[in-house]
């Protein structure tokens, strides 16, 4: 049987220095934050459909995605999420990571109405304030 594993934030990045680092500085931004990292998009997808077909309302509130990835990049990963509904229970902030500079990325990015918003990589403090800081008071409400 499959259990659910819940969070806040879940980091999908095929990079596990990347994730570690990530979920260290959304900590330090707020400790109380529960933070899911993931290496394997269709893996994210499967606890993603899970939960959302069991609670729903546990979805988390951000997904933080990485575009490359070896067996499905972001652009197929959102694909599928779309195509499951899931987006459709709950508001999810989608927040594209990327190390690349690429302008088509961005351009996918901006068009895709499913993201919220196009980091570049690595993550520092003073991204996470950008992104998280700007829904504080979402969070909180989440969080009660």
């Amino acid at each position: 049987m499959k259990t659910e594993r819940t969070a806040d934030i879940f980091v999908i990045d095929d990079g596990a220095i990347d994730n570690v680092i990530s979920k260290l500085l959304i900590n330090k931004f707020d400790a109380e934050l529960s933070v899911i990292t993931l290496e394997n998009p269709k893996g994210a997808l499967d606890e993603l459909f899970y939960i959302s077909r069991n609670s729903p309302s546990k979805l988390p509130d951000y997904i933080f995605l990485d575009i490359r990835m070896p067996e499905m990049d972001a652009w197929e990963f959102l694909r599928e999420f779309e195509r499951m509904g899931i987006y459709k229970l709950k508001n999810i902030h989608i927040i594209i990571l990327s190390s690349s500079l690429d302008h088509e990325d961005f351009r996918k990015s901006k068009l895709n109405p499913l993201v919220e918003d196009h980091v570049i990589k690595p993550l520092d403090l003073q991204k996470i304030r950008n992104i998280l800081g700007n829904n504080r008071y979402k969070i909180q409400n989440y969080l009660n």
